[in-house]
């Protein structure tokens, strides 16, 4: 993403509020040029923001001081094996705190929570596919009958990809469901629009199409409704 693309982004949305984000969307964010800076700009731009940044690990050992120093609130790693941290990037994250190991059901191998039983700040987290796109029960996810509940991600949050087009979900990787460009289109003009209305009015139906038909994201989040 262009950065001035990324601040008018933040500007923006600095305007209602503080506000958490999320620096990820089908792409690993510690590769973007400038995620140091990104960081420290939304922090001064409210410093009751919040920022989540979810990374595959694998270039923390050479840039573990700039995650510390740039200081996100929370960084997310899901375990995954190509992802080998030295000793001492582990003793600087474990001494930092805001490092969260997570394990994905049914692709975690038992070798590798045993590894990091003392990790202080870890969780468990089911997998899920990803608008429909993944077919989960190749990893031995079992078909569970819940009643279905409205996503909360349509009411609290709004993605924007790097090209600047804004989806309805951040589990939307072909972006199929485009509510608008940004800059063309606002953030608000999006999020309040007649388009992302309409969506929201079907899931309280309970009506699921495009993307969110067969999509099993929502188990992951506890309804609001």
């Amino acid at each position: 993403m262009e950065w001035d693309t990324f601040t008018s982004i933040i500007d923006e949305a600095s305007k209602y509020g503080s506000r958490s984000f999320s620096l990820h969307l089908f792409n690993e964010p510690t590769l973007y040029p400038k995620w140091c800076e990104a960081i420290k700009y939304i922090h001064k731009k409210n410093k009751r923001n919040t920022i989540l940044l979810t990374t595959n690990g694998t270039t923390l050992n050479s840039r573990v001081d700039d995650l510390i120093e740039a200081n996100p609130d929370l960084v997310f790693w899901s375990w995954r094996t190509e992802a080998k941290f030295t000793d001492i990037t582990k003793s600087k994250l474990r001494k930092w705190g805001k490092f969260r190991v997570r394990f994905l059901s049914h692709l975690t191998p038992p070798e590798a929570k045993e590894e990091w039983k003392d990790w202080p700040n870890k969780e468990d987290r089911e997998i899920h596919n990803f608008g429909n796109r993944i077919d989960t029960k190749l990893f031995g996810k079992p078909d569970t009958d819940i009643k279905r509940w409205p996503c909360g991600h349509l009411w609290f949050d709004p993605a924007i990809s790097y090209n600047g087009n804004i989806l309805i979900c951040c589990n939307d990787s072909r972006q199929e469901e485009v509510l608008g460009h940004y800059p063309e289109m606002s953030m608000n003009e999006a999020w309040t629009g007649q388009k992302l209305k309409e969506i929201r009015e079907s899931h309280l139906k309970g009506i699921y199409s495009g993307i969110c038909k067969g999509c099993d994201a929502w188990k992951t989040y506890p309804s609001i409704f």
